[in-house]
């Protein structure tokens, strides 16, 4: 799909948070990216990653963090404003050909020549309109305008499942990029031997788990 916005090899920059999931995803799309000839700017919103995080980070692709948060740390959008431009200057400087968010959020304003695309990982909105039953409200609502904005900014929409892609035109309308590419990740080595047990991990916290 990403070649097809730009067919050579490419400069890719790519954001990222150290904190969840997103993590893990970027690295491994990095790492293919980087095997197939690409190469990536990892561009970081939150909480510094630990050490061991920047070695690995660092072996496959430049890693810079910037001081916007990402918009799940956030209650006013008016904290998101600085991202267009924070994000301007790496991809001026490395010569950018394409724009990959982990969130549609940061794709809200961003003013670039380069293709941009914007995955949807979670959404405030799908979260409550699932669990609750009902729109985000109160401090969590101005999510749905910013996101709205960040699907009608980007070419490309990409949401992990069939499911959350429905839920997504379910919450804003129909959202005219918008594809399904499904999270993959490598496998790990197989154990010499099975134990008899079940292992489970998740936010068990949150209500959605």
């Amino acid at each position: 799909m990403l070649r097809a916005l730009t067919s050579r090899s490419r400069r890719i920059l790519m954001t990222v948070d150290a904190v969840g999931g997103v993590w893990r995803y970027a690295l491994d799309l990095t790492r293919t990216l980087v095997r197939d000839g690409d190469s990536v700017v990892l561009a970081g919103l939150g909480p510094q990653p630990s050490p061991q995080q920047c070695a690995e980070a660092r072996s496959i692709a430049s890693l810079i963090w910037l001081n916007t948060p990402p918009d799940w740390m956030t209650r006013d959008p008016s904290e998101l404003t600085a991202l267009s431009q924070e994000l301007r200057e790496p991809i001026r400087n490395h010569a950018i050909d394409l724009v990959h968010l982990n969130a549609p959020t940061q794709a809200a304003g961003l003013d670039v020549a380069c293709p941009v695309v914007a995955v949807s990982h979670s959404c405030v909105l799908t979260w409550f309109h699932a669990v609750k039953g009902g729109p985000a409200e109160g401090e969590w609502a101005w999510h749905k305008d910013r996101n709205r904005s960040g699907f009608e900014r980007a070419h490309v929409v990409v949401a992990p499942s069939r499911s959350h892609a429905d839920m997504l035109e379910a919450c804003y309308g129909p959202v005219a990029s918008l594809v399904v590419v499904a999270n993959a990740a490598p496998p790990g080595p197989k154990p010499r031997q099975r134990q008899p047990h079940v292992f489970a991990a998740a936010r068990w916290w949150d209500e959605g788990k």
